[in-house]
């Protein structure tokens, strides 16, 4: 039988290294999708030093620019006939506001419109495989988050803070939209919420929210506590044919926001693929 092929962004450290330790050790074949290639290269060294398991893999890019996720999504095609797992674990929550070079607030564009991306370009290798799986981080902040159609449009600017909270919200929302779109493929989509997990970007939250992180380290999780749902998700034959959920501590849970409806969930789908559209149609004449 075939390893499973995984791809994981964000993998170089917190719940993104632990998910991909994790899966190695069930037999997977991990491939981590980071910014930083010395970083990946050390935890690529790691999961070789466990016993048994599939050599992993290594693709650099930066979920910053819309061109290295492209190019992210044809590397891994070119490399591996099909995908068994995409795990859009990569996330940042930064001081201030910035904008990336696309002219979208960083925290947006990393968190949710990249991933949004990389999963157009990868579902016909999802679709090679015999259950393809979509895995989401989302966050309980999500909660909080408000469905603002300016912020995709760059016509809104945000506080750090809403700007990450929507963009979880927004993963979420995603999640359940290409849930539907997938009905009747052997694809499917699922959320996650990992916990409150003592993370580097939970400690260097800014300002005030650095001193909510710290007050919350009595209820926070590892890193490996973190990443069971992720692996869960992942590998248990319980999910094949679950899709369009938000899962906590490896179970189904309802969710809560007055702005996630059908209608904004259509939304955001449109007002992202005109996000995307230009690196999408660049990377059909490239393969046509």
């Amino acid at each position: 039988m075939q390893d499973p092929i995984c791809l994981i962004t964000g993998a170089t450290e917190g719940i993104g290294k632990a998910t991909a330790l994790e899966l190695a050790r069930k037999g997977f074949k991990v491939v981590l999708a980071a910014r930083d290639p010395s970083k990946a290269e050390a935890v690529r060294r790691e999961v070789d030093l466990l016993p048994g398991v599939p050599a992993a893999d290594v693709i650099a890019a930066d979920l910053a620019s819309l061109d290295e996720t492209r190019a992210l999504a044809e590397t891994f095609a070119h490399r591996y006939p099909r995908l068994d797992v995409l795990i859009n674990n990569a996330g940042v929550f930064v001081p201030a506001r910035t904008e990336t070079g696309d002219g979208f607030d960083t925290i947006t564009q990393v968190n949710y419109l990249s991933h949004f991306l990389l999963t157009q370009l990868l579902q016909s290798a999802l679709e090679k495989s015999e259950q393809g799986r979509i895995i989401n981080l989302s966050s309980r902040v999500y909660a909080f988050g408000r469905f603002d159609a300016r912020t995709l449009r760059r016509e809104t600017k945000s506080s750090v803070f809403r700007s990450y909270a929507a963009s979880k919200l927004f993963m979420l929302m995603f999640t359940r939209a290409l849930a539907e779109r997938l009905a009747g493929t052997r694809v499917t989509a699922n959320a996650v919420d990992p916990g409150i997990v003592r993370t580097r970007m939970m400690r260097r939250a800014p300002g005030a929210f650095r001193v909510l992180a710290y007050l919350s380290l009595p209820v926070s999780v590892s890193p490996a506590r973190g990443a069971v749902t992720s692996v869960y998700l992942a590998s248990s034959p319980d999910v094949a044919g679950v899709s369009g959920r938000l899962f906590a501590r490896s179970r189904p849970i309802a969710t809560r926001n007055a702005f996630d409806t059908a209608e904004n969930r259509a939304r955001l789908w449109d007002i992202s693929v005109e996000a995307v559209h230009d690196v999408v149609a660049g990377a059909a004449r490239r393969a046509g």
